[in-house]
């Protein structure tokens, strides 16, 4: 079995119990429910309408991605400018029906990198009130539009993998110097997680008994991937 989902019942347990764990799921429900029925919260055109902008918003916030300066009153207005713009639109249009579990989302590693440089990016056209790169900010986002395929990555899930020797970031000061390029391993370590998955559950969806609903995989990897045990 993969390590990451090693111990799952115990992992998920310890996440839950931690002392911002409640906050942190019921965020995290709030996001899911709010696609209401659909598996992300872009339509078909590429749009992501006013209550979801909110909705991402209230979670980065729970999410502490607010902290140290970076998320400011005019955040919103700057997300929304990022997601309306026709080149972000076009990408985002493409991931809507894409699932982690399958080998489609490869095909869009261009795509990917995209929307994650849009996203993550520093400097006057960047989402972080301070000018400085928002790249976990950036994955959260992702994942919030997108449940079903991308991952979360914070130094905590980035700390797990380096002692499990499955990724090497180099540090930069306090954090991680994060780059699109470990963002795509990240992605690639969870696929391989759960397809080693597959041989003790025999079908991977068996995976979201083991946590509250609703929930996503990739929300198990990262409650498997937040700390070691």
């Amino acid at each position: 079995m993969g390590t990451i989902f090693e111990s799952l019942t115990e992992k998920i347990k310890g996440y839950d119990r931690q002392r911002k764990g409640k906050q942190y799921n019921s965020a995290y429900r709030r996001v899911l429910n709010a696609r209401a029925g659909s598996s992300s919260l872009v339509d078909e055109y590429g749009n992501v309408s006013e209550q979801s902008l909110r909705v991402i918003e209230e979670g980065l916030r729970k999410f502490e991605m607010a902290r140290f300066g970076k998320m400011d009153k005019k955040f919103r207005d700057r997300l929304k400018n990022k997601l309306q713009r026709q080149s972000v639109r076009e990408v985002l249009k493409k991931f809507r029906n894409i699932q982690i579990e399958s080998q489609e989302w490869q095909e869009y590693k261009d795509d990917v990198e995209k929307l994650y440089n849009a996203l993550s990016a520093g400097g006057s056209d960047g989402l972080s009130a301070d000018g400085k790169q928002f790249d976990v900010g950036a994955t959260k986002i992702m994942n919030f539009l997108f449940p079903e395929l991308f991952v979360i990555v914070d130094k905590n899930v980035t700390k797990t993998l380096t002692e499990l020797g499955l990724i090497g970031i180099p540090r930069k000061g306090g954090t991680y110097d994060y780059s699109f390029d470990s963002y795509w391993q990240i992605m690639q370590i969870c696929y391989r997680e759960l397809e080693q998955c597959v041989r003790l559950y025999g079908d991977i969806q068996n995976l979201l008994e083991f946590d509250k609903k609703p929930t996503t995989l990739t929300r198990i990897f990262d409650k498997c991937a937040f700390k070691r045990l």
